[in-house]
């Protein structure tokens, strides 16, 4: 079943998607190494990141890998994997690209860090993080301690952007709880005997991470000098994002059952935390919610960022308005997407145009961390379904997941997602990490569609990735605006192109790309359904795929 609706201009845009992952080869299986004894890390991954690591056009795949844990016996090597996209088919080039890491994976960010033109790779573990910088001929060598990266916590998501507008990108780190194999509390109904994964509540939240770049090819911790270590939470999802539109990169993180933070960017790499007094460290209620995912985008095109958190079940998602006034309000259930959400636990998320209508639609990837959730409540199920809400462009939103069905409706354990354009046809795929259980690959393979507009940016003065950038578009039907900005959703990175959805328009008729930091490039009358490449200083070339 699709979802089919007639649009005021006389044309129809379905959604379909379809898994494919089992005919396309990409066979990755997560394993949480665990044996039955709830150790609290078991849970709580994995990501999966969407990043071209060998500069032939189309979007690579690596999906974070568990280890093994006390009493695990299978016969079986447990590692993170690399997928090559050629075409149709994916191909495991894990060894060869030296990316097999055998640590407990969580999560991962993909960046050029050293401008040199190829994207690297930062890999967050229960333990010691990896950072591996691409070499450029389809190898990767880990260079962690030669660049100055420490990190033994439990990290969770990454995030690479340019605090300080130098032209080189700074890294960010989340971490998560104090937990040990050694100290695993029993958890559960002790008079039933059943034992269940533990709360949050029982682990103490740990400091993140802020690593400077000092454009030498070296990481400095900045914990202490940015600020952000003054602020101790837990630690799942993290966002940048100019919220308040001051031409830098703020920082969000999601943070487990405690309050939410905002680290607003003073411009030279110095954070004050402000979720507070801007409205979205709690919910409406006043309340902290175990955020996971998390992402921003203008979803009611006026210029300014919202934010969006996927919650625990029992709680609701969290859409936050910009006020456009220094403050965001919690918009959850007037704009429709808060009754959708309560019986579902939320991780991976994205600010999408999924119907390509130059509207944000929302993607959530759900699933239970208590696997033997129906014994506590039966209202829960331990796997469950995608969700779509559409965007109506008034500021309201439709679940209509069950209308678009198909692959959606397949339950599974969602943790990480990535979006991107995986066989560059225009709209937006996933790749979805499932925990303890197979990967799904999602094309969005609905016909007819929307127009719609890419662009890859390739900064000179600015980073070579321009992240941060700022893109303005115009066409007959109003003003569009989006960052380049791979990082979002939950232990995950993101395809770095940007595309906008167009609806019935056929003409952008003018493009106002913001560098960040280094002026603006200026261009007029593109026409639609074509990817185009743009060079900081005004150099403008279609890409044919």
């Amino acid at each position: 079943m699709v979802l089919t609706w007639l649009l005021s201009n006389g044309w129809t845009q379905s959604l379909v998607f379809k898994d494919v992952a089992d005919n396309q080869l990409l066979n990755f299986i997560h394993d949480h190494g665990g044996t039955g004894e709830k150790y609290y890390v078991e849970t709580m991954g994995s990501g999966v990141c969407l990043f071209d690591y060998d500069n032939d056009g189309d979007l690579d795949a690596y999906f974070l890998q568990g280890a093994s844990l006390p009493g695990w016996d299978k016969e079986i090597i447990l590692e993170n994997k690399l997928y090559r996209n050629d075409g149709k088919k994916w191909m495991d080039v894990t060894d060869e690209a030296g990316v097999g890491d055998k640590n407990y994976g969580i999560g991962c960010a993909c960046a050029d860090y050293d401008n040199d033109g190829d994207t690297d790779l930062y890999v967050t573990n229960y333990g010691p993080d990896v950072f591996y910088h691409n070499d450029g001929d389809g190898t990767f060598t880990d260079v962690t301690l030669d660049v100055g990266i420490d990190n033994p916590h439990w990290a969770s998501s990454a995030a690479f952007f340019d605090s300080d507008n130098d032209g080189w990108l700074d890294l960010y780190v989340t971490n998560y709880v104090e937990f040990s194999t050694e100290n695993n509390p029993w958890c559960g109904e002790p008079v039933q005997g059943e034992r269940a994964y533990c709360d949050p509540d029982y682990f103490e939240g740990v400091e993140d991470k802020f690593y400077h770049n000092d454009g030498q090819g070296n990481f400095s911790d900045w914990s202490v000098r940015s600020g952000i270590n003054k602020a101790r939470g837990k630690g799942l999802g993290v966002v940048p994002g100019d919220i308040d539109n001051d031409g830098d990169m703020d920082i969000y993180i999601a943070n487990d059952k405690v309050m939410n933070l905002l680290f607003i960017n003073d411009g030279l790499g110095h954070f004050t935390e402000k979720a507070l007094f801007t409205g979205v460290g709690f919910n409406e209620n006043g309340r902290a919610e175990a955020g996971m995912g998390v992402d921003f985008g203008d979803v009611n095109r006026d210029g300014w960022l919202d934010l969006f958190v996927t919650n625990f079940s029992g709680e609701t998602n969290t859409l936050y308005l910009n006020e456009k006034n220094g403050f965001l309000i919690d918009a959850t259930f007037r704009t429709g997407l808060g009754y959708p959400s309560i019986h579902l636990l939320g991780f991976g998320t994205k600010f999408v145009d999924l119907d390509l209508d130059g509207w944000l639609d929302i993607f959530v990837v759900n699933g239970h961390v208590i696997d033997n959730i129906k014994l506590f409540n039966r209202d829960y199920q331990h796997a469950q379904q995608k969700q779509i809400f559409i965007n109506q462009g008034n500021e309201t939103f439709l679940d209509q997941t069950k209308n678009i069905g198909g692959d959606l409706l397949e339950p599974t354990v969602g943790r990480g997602a990535a979006f991107g354009d995986i066989d560059n046809d225009g709209d937006i795929d996933i790749a979805i990490s499932n925990n303890n259980g197979k990967a799904n690959l999602l094309l969005n393979e609905g016909k007819p569609k929307g127009h719609w507009i890419g662009f890859k940016l390739e900064g000179k003065t600015c980073n070579r990735e321009a992240i941060g950038s700022k893109l303005k578009i115009t066409t007959d039907s109003g003003v569009q605006v989006a960052w380049v900005n791979p990082a979002a959703s939950y232990l995950s990175s993101n395809d770095l192109r940007v595309l906008f959805g167009l609806g019935p328009d056929e003409m952008v008729t003018s493009l106002e790309v913001q560098w960040p930091g280094f002026g603006k490039d200026l261009f007029e009358n593109l026409t639609c359904n074509s990817y185009y490449r743009i060079v900081q200083g005004g150099s403008l070339s279609i890409i044919t795929y």
